[in-house]
């Protein structure tokens, strides 16, 4: 079973980047294993979002691949998490 490193990308006072935690928190609890999410605040690490081209957050890469801009579904996300776990 393959790893799956969460980069999500937050600001101060970001109105939708609480969501998208609580869905990572709660995907890292039901998948069990292989997942480590990392919050970065883009106001502390801008070199950091600037590699991915990340402009607005929240942002979501997973494996140095940025997935996600704004809030997924919670279905998408499962997936492409279960998708790195998979690999």
């Amino acid at each position: 079973m393959g790893e799956a490193y969460i980069e999500m990308f937050t600001s101060p006072g970001c109105a939708n980047c609480p969501a998208v935690k609580k869905m990572l928190k709660e995907l890292s609890n039901e998948l069990e294993g292989g997942i480590t999410v990392e919050e970065v605040d883009i106001t502390a690490d801008p070199t950091r979002a600037s590699q991915y081209g990340i402009m607005s957050v929240p942002a979501v890469v997973i494996n140095g691949i940025l997935k996600f801009v704004g809030v997924p579904s919670r279905e998408d996300l499962k997936k492409a998490i279960v998708k790195e776990l998979e690999a």
